[in-house]
């Protein structure tokens, strides 16, 4: 049982170190022995958890995607309220910025989009996907109990804000986290509640 716990703690390692790495250099700007190195681990334990770089981007969608469904699940299946699903956003953003992942996966990834293979393509697509469908769902239905007031259709709505958000978060990498407040705020004013 200890080994498992290991093995799952040098797992969740290499996934941080790689995600750091990726924001930093690019997913082509580094190897294996880049996350070895710094963690003290072979390279053969990182080929364990993942085979290949390939298996190893899949994992940190994977992660991300999960986070999503795992905040949103009980939202998209029963519904509820809309502010807390658009707020909780806004603090995932803002703790992932403070955490040291200012630039999220799929912005990060967006830089070699065309070297990625078809494989990553469709997993990062579908976590997009996911994470509209989510959002637009929060704007129909806050729309729908009157918290949220807004021009033009939820999907719109949603998109722009998911725009937004990634490009706050680019500016927010230089300028600090004030950059995303002033965007999250600027979110609330578009969709009529603001604070």
């Amino acid at each position: 049982m200890l080994f498992r716990s290991q093995a799952a703690n040098t797992r969740e390692k290499i996934i941080d170190q790689a995600f750091e790495l990726m924001l930093q250099r690019g997913l082509n700007g580094f190897s294996y022995r880049d996350i070895s190195g710094p963690l003290g681990v072979k390279n053969a334990a990182i080929h364990y958890h993942f085979p290949t770089k390939a298996d190893l981007i899949k994992a940190l969608i994977h992660e991300n995607h999960e986070t999503l469904r795992k905040n949103t699940a009980s939202f998209m299946a029963y519904g509820g309220r809309a502010r807390p699903q658009l707020e909780g956003l806004f603090a995932f953003t803002l703790h992932q910025c403070e955490c040291g992942r200012p630039i999220c996966m799929v912005g990060a990834l967006a830089i070699d989009y065309d070297e990625l293979s078809d494989d990553i393509k469709a997993a990062n697509d579908y976590f997009m996907k996911d994470s509209l469908k989510w959002l637009t769902k929060v704007m129909e239905v806050g729309r729908e109990q009157g918290e949220f007031k807004f021009l033009g259709d939820p999907r719109s709505k949603a998109m722009s804000i998911l725009a937004m958000i990634q490009g706050a978060r680019q500016m927010a990498r230089i300028h600090g986290t004030d950059y995303l407040e002033r965007i999250f705020e600027q979110v609330r004013n578009d969709v009529g509640i603001a604070s």
